[in-house]
């Protein structure tokens, strides 16, 4: 999954970089000709882990895509486990080679990513968090430090 390890590095390395918008002048007020920056993504809460509460605990299967805006993407089968603790819902196991941890608790949403030592950890914004039975459909932006980096969505099922 080397094509991971690179996307996944090079998100770490933007998000630490800390870049100048175009138009700033060295004192770091915007000119006028600087476009607004984009919205932040309003990040789940509450609503999202009552929606995926429902879900039985158990082994999970399904597909994830993991999508780091302009770097590449993720999409392999997923294998893993689906439990609860308190209010919090927790998803858990391995596409191809990189290690997935979902949790979704009324303080939010988290995604971590570990492929061979490389990580990453991003929050989930409000989106399609949808539970049919054992099935959850998701399809969230992630964000990092406030700003989308990309999109999750998953396709599990839970406790079969």
């Amino acid at each position: 999954m080397r094509a991971l390890r690179v996307l996944t590095a090079a998100v770490v390395l933007l998000g630490a970089a800390g870049c100048t918008a175009v138009g700033d002048d060295a004192g770091g007020a915007a000119s006028p000709e600087t476009p607004a920056a984009p919205a932040a993504p309003e990040l789940a809460g509450p609503e999202e882990a009552e929606a995926l509460a429902a879900l039985p605990a158990g082994p999970a299967t399904g597909t994830a895509v993991l999508a780091y805006a302009g770097l590449g993407e993720l999409r392999e089968p997923f294998t893993g486990r689906c439990s609860h603790d308190g209010g919090s819902t927790r998803i858990e196991g391995s596409a191809d080679t990189a290690r997935i941890t979902l949790v979704v608790g009324p303080d939010g949403a988290r995604l971590d990513l570990d492929d061979s030592g490389v990580t990453s950890s991003a929050e989930l914004s409000t989106g399609r968090y949808e539970v049919s039975g054992n099935h959850l459909s998701l399809a969230a932006d992630l964000a990092l430090d406030g700003m989308r980096a990309g999109s999750a969505d998953l396709e599990i099922d839970c406790g079969g």
